[in-house]
């Protein structure tokens, strides 16, 4: 569980895991922040007395890929499950998710439905695709790559023996190497999905990292996409794909850039 600043919600999602039906694992808390908001003593209340929890706060702020590279670094398990810092998780979130890595041993990592919640915990939607409980990688890979909008949720549990293989998060794509992540694994095997919602997963600060700079996000994004094109397609497909590509990236790019200076004066209009 990597985390950042979020000592008002970080015992709670914890709580949420270590109340949880599955408790052979080790939760492995990698703080980025500077040790003055109050994170290390929201863990230590939390999971005193339980041996699972271990606090570790980086001698430097790493970023979120660095971050969680070394945790993994740091895991003993065969799986690793990434979670969020201020998301809640169901009684049987690990149960069902182990589970249906012992079904599919083809799958690389496996995937959930979610519901969102807003900052005080209210109910918002719920995702739910309806995909089968195993999908062929390849396949996978080339949905991923028909949109932007990337339909893993970040919070997954994975292979270690994946991570070993085909290495770890790449920092060059920033706050959304996750999602180079799930391209990569889906590559090289199959991909599990559970239709039901084991996640509430709460919406991000407005003043969050991701939310200032969209276009940014988009070119990082399209980089991405760019790369996996020419491994997903044969030869004769991959022209057309890139121009539709090259397309969505400007369009995306000009309406989130004119958006974020809108945003900009509308800010010094008000100042």
């Amino acid at each position: 569980m990597p985390t950042y600043r979020r000592a008002r919600q970080i015992g709670e999602t914890l709580r949420s895991l270590l109340d949880g039906r599955f408790t052979d694992f080790e939760l492995l808390v990698r703080d980025d922040g500077d040790g003055a908001d109050g994170t290390a003593e929201a863990v230590a209340s939390t999971g005193a007395g339980d041996q699972r929890v271990i606090y570790h706060r980086n001698a430097r702020r790493l970023g979120m890929p660095g971050n969680l590279n070394q945790g993994i670094k740091a895991a003993r398990g065969w799986l690793v499950a990434v979670c969020h810092d201020h998301d809640l998780y169901a009684a049987d979130f690990l149960t069902e998710m182990v589970a249906a890595l012992d079904r599919h041993p083809s799958a690389l990592f496996v995937h959930c439905a979610i519901e969102v919640i807003d900052q005080d915990g209210r109910r918002v939607s719920t995702s739910s695709g309806a995909w089968p409980e195993i999908v062929r990688g390849r396949e996978w890979l080339r949905f991923m790559l028909s949109s932007f909008d990337c339909p893993v949720c970040a919070l997954t549990v994975v292979r270690r023996e994946a991570y070993q293989r085909l290495g770890l998060y790449d920092p060059a794509y920033g706050f959304v190497s996750d999602v180079e992540m799930w391209m990569r694994l889906s590559l090289h095997g199959d991909v599990a999905y559970l239709r039901r919602p084991l996640i509430q997963v709460r919406e991000r600060e407005e003043n969050h990292e991701i939310n200032q700079d969209a276009a940014l996000i988009d070119r990082i994004v399209g980089r991405m996409q760019r790369r996996y094109l020419g491994l997903a397609y044969a030869p004769t497909q991959r022209l057309a794909k890139r121009l539709k590509l090259e397309l969505r990236v400007a369009r995306r790019v000009a309406r989130n850039s004119a958006a974020l200076t809108m945003h900009r004066l509308l800010a010094r209009l008000n100042q």
